[in-house]
């Protein structure tokens, strides 16, 4: 059982979360992968189709294409370390701990649109393994250039 010293201290920890710094992170990197998302999405489907591939069939081919869903996974957790690095930036105390909320959420996030989308999406397995690894690595980032201009 915990005496109420410990209960105090998390208790505290929970309040040193800046809530609007770890809602703009996630925020950056959803719309920042939407975006991008669309835009790759529309390059890619101008390339299909200048290869010959009718308008009718393009979905499938994309969808099918592992080269472009492996771009999307990319561009995703590039976006989720953007918005766990700005998460940090914003919050200025505990940058891993930011980070890695904006992880959370992005997982949570990524794994529901997984879920919605076609089968042919990314492998949930995949988004599970690499989307906190990013957001951490974004937030450390963050966190050693805080400490290389405070010198």
């Amino acid at each position: 059982m915990q005496n109420l010293s410990e209960k105090k201290l998390k208790m505290d920890d929970v309040r040193k979360l800046n809530i609007k710094a770890v809602i703009i992170g996630w925020l950056v990197d959803t719309v920042g992968t939407f975006i991008a998302g669309i835009f790759i999405g529309i390059i890619a489907g101008i390339l299909f189709t200048a290869k010959g591939i009718p308008p009718e069939r393009l979905e499938a081919e994309l969808t099918g294409s592992k080269t472009f869903l492996n771009l999307l996974l990319f561009v995703g957790f590039s976006f989720t370390f953007i918005g766990a690095y700005t998460a940090a930036f914003i919050a200025k105390t505990d940058e891993i701990k930011h980070a890695f909320m904006v992880g959370i959420l992005s997982l949570v996030t990524g794994l529901l649109f997984t879920a919605i989308a076609s089968p042919a999406g990314p492998s949930p397995f995949l988004i599970s393994l690499f989307v906190i690894p990013f957001a951490v690595l974004g937030g450390y980032l963050r966190k050693i250039t805080k400490k290389r201009a405070e010198k």
